[in-house]
């Protein structure tokens, strides 16, 4: 009878001991190159390490909204300075950023003839910024969630042209899958 409980004991402090073990470090990466993407969001995302906590991110983003009519569309561009929190587990990587916003919104009424102007292009630039936890899978991959915000704004027709009626906090929530290089 005790040697029967002394195997599972054995087998049970071994997988015990094993996570004492340190993970052997993944091998620091200079670049990202992937995809984020939320049921509203679609882009793509490219990052430079500088150094072991920061970091150049660029980002493309196509945005679709139910709300627009059949010509329209609306595109973003981020860049942002990242600052990666140092942590023990290489595995996890939280990050924090801040930057620019670029939005663009394309706009089209369709065929009206009471008014100048039935279509253009409304562009702003404005601050931004988001917070995220990457978990790396292998030196040559990771996953991550990010919460990105920015100054952004509703738009309307106003006076024969499509204007800013009002700023907004945007916040975007975004999964994201990376190919470190």
């Amino acid at each position: 009878m005790k040697k029967q409980l002394l195997l599972p004991l054995l087998l049970l402090s071994t997988g015990l001991a094993a996570q004492d073990i340190p993970a052997s470090p993944y091998e620091p990466y200079k670049t990202a190159v992937g995809i984020l993407a939320n049921p509203r969001l679609l882009g793509i995302q490219a990052e430079r390490r500088v150094g072991p906590h920061f970091g150049l991110r660029l980002a493309a983003t196509q945005v679709f909204d139910y709300h627009q009519r059949q010509n329209e569309f609306s595109a973003g561009g981020l860049g942002l300075l990242t600052y990666y929190l140092p942590v023990r587990n290489s595995r996890i990587e939280p990050v924090l950023g801040v930057g620019a916003v670029y939005s663009l919104y394309h706009w089209n009424l369709g065929i009206t003839t009471n008014m100048r102007n039935t279509k253009g292009n409304l562009q702003d630039v404005n601050l931004g910024g988001g917070a995220g936890m990457n978990l790396r899978f292998s030196n040559g991959f990771r996953a991550g969630f990010s919460l990105l915000a920015a100054n952004g704004f509703r738009a309307e027709y106003v006076e024969n042209d499509m204007r800013i009626v009002e700023r907004r906090l945007l916040v975007l929530p975004a999964l994201s899958l990376d190919v470190l290089l």
